[in-house]
């Protein structure tokens, strides 16, 4: 991948995320994060230089330099990789990674050793961690996760067949519904396993400045492209047996969008609750789903129809949460909570918007998401400072996180394996090692508006009857 630039507008996403963290000004949280760490590992070990390379490309992304030579500003923390030595005074996290998992730890192991041969996307969940394990430490202020030490990743508390990760995994022909953080994460992780199929590609958003800070596939030269196209072309060379196809649609809006089974697969990763509760009613047949609560929370969720127990219009529920950002939303773009809620900005909003914000082209807004939007003004700094937690961005760990986990569902339920499937739901944090009794089986909710209608769910039944 080309080296790193991070805008202003990305800058600005990652201080914004930062103050809603700490409950500070994003003026000092930018300061926190103009940061140097260097990465420290032995050039003759394999499994090191593949977590020194995913670290880079990660937390590079967040603060303002991540690096393997060593650097002419002052360095805020050094991360050691294996049987490697610190070269520095900074603080340090030393990484070890055995066979069965990997630490991370402020103490030198006391028989330092060289890392066991890891399967590549082990170490890409393992580095997505250590981001979090070396910002926490790297910054001068506390953040509120009380992080574990020594941080242990036990590859156990996947409970996948880890086997299965060397095999081909053919996703046949399915859906990715967003090319944003987590779709890009989601190939990210994915260019490490034998992915074989055709996926199409579905995103009608353009690359803005302040999608560089989690967008991992793009660069500025992306900026004002179209996502579905740009993340297919940049992630295409890594996966030979599987064609990407870009879609520069929503997936309500595709030609061949019909009322029978026309979707049988859909990978999903869009921005909003209300996102996901709208494509729950395209009828999906099997759904791959991660989301994320900013930088707090990963959410995995999987089904397959006909199923009794939770679709994504469960699992999406509207909460006062959603209806809080609706209203921040409306607010500050000068329209109405209904049509944010209609998701897309018509020709009519359009209009008030520009009439608040003069420097955006009117033809430009229509058909915008509203949420994308406003992402971008809090890129550029045109709105005032986000203060509340559900308003921002991830960092690009967080979101890769949660790419890394779809692929391991993909791994789960489609490669043949002996891997633990009896879940539908698990929530995971960035900030701590995943927790296996965190996985659920969850139940319809009630009143949900997909399962609760009888005539949804007849015609769910009608269209992915077991044969």
């Amino acid at each position: 991948m080309p080296p790193i630039t991070l805008t202003t507008g990305a800058q600005r996403q990652n201080a914004a995320t930062l103050a809603a963290a700490l409950g500070l000004a994003e003026a000092h949280a930018a300061e926190l994060l103009d940061l140097t760490v260097l990465v420290t590992a032995d050039p003759a070990d394999p499994t090191a230089l593949a977590l020194a390379s995913d670290v880079i490309e990660l937390l590079g992304r967040t603060v303002r330099e991540v690096t393997r030579e060593m650097p002419a500003s002052p360095i805020s923390a050094e991360l050691v990789i294996g049987e490697a030595s610190g070269r520095t005074a900074a603080k340090h996290i030393f990484v070890q990674v055995d066979a069965h998992g990997a630490t991370m730890s402020q103490d030198r192991p006391t028989s330092a050793l060289p890392c066991a041969p890891t399967r590549r996307l082990l170490c890409a969940w393992i580095a997505c961690y250590a981001c979090a394990v070396l910002l926490d430490s790297a910054i001068d202020a506390d953040l509120p996760f009380n992080l574990p030490s020594p941080f242990k990743l036990p590859f156990a508390v996947l409970g996948l067949d880890l086997e299965a990760l060397d095999q081909p995994v053919d996703i046949g022909h399915a859906y990715l519904a967003g090319a944003g953080a987590i779709g890009n994460g989601l190939l990210w992780a994915g260019r490490h396993l034998e992915l074989r199929g055709r996926l199409e590609i579905a995103d009608d958003d353009q690359v803005d400045s302040g999608n560089l800070n989690r967008q991992v596939w793009f660069h500025e030269a992306d900026i004002e492209a179209g996502k579905a196209e740009r993340l297919a072309h940049h992630a295409q060379p890594f996966f030979p047996h599987l064609t990407l196809v870009p879609r520069p649609s929503r997936l309500q809006a595709l030609q061949e969008r019909s009322d029978g089974s026309w979707l049988p697969r859909l990978i999903v990763a869009v921005d909003s609750r209300r996102a996901r509760r709208a494509l729950q009613n395209e009828f999906p047949g099997e759904v791959f789903d991660a989301s994320t609560t900013d930088i707090r929370e990963v959410v995995v969720h999987y089904h397959r129809q006909p199923t009794d127990y939770a679709c994504l219009s469960c699992i999406y529920a509207p909460d006062p949460v959603e209806f809080s950002r609706e209203v921040h939303i409306s607010e500050h773009l000068g329209v109405s909570v209904e049509e944010v809620r209609s998701e897309r900005v018509t020709a009519a909003a359009a209009t008030r918007i520009h009439a608040r914000f003069p420097h955006l082209d009117v033809g430009r807004l229509v058909g915008l998401a509203y949420d994308s939007l406003f992402r971008s003004l809090c890129g550029e700094g045109t709105l005032k400072a986000v203060t509340q937690r559900e308003q921002t961005a991830p960092f690009a760990f967080v979101s890769c996180l949660a790419g890394v986990m779809l692929a391991i569902e993909l791994v789960r339920r489609i490669g043949h394996s002996n891997s633990e499937r009896d879940f539908n739901y698990w929530g995971i944090s960035a900030w701590h090692p995943p927790l296996a009794r965190r996985r659920r089986l969850r139940p319809r909710q009630a009143g949900c508006a997909f399962c609760s209608n009888p005539t949804l769910r007849a015609v769910n039944a009608l269209l992915w009857r077991q044969k």
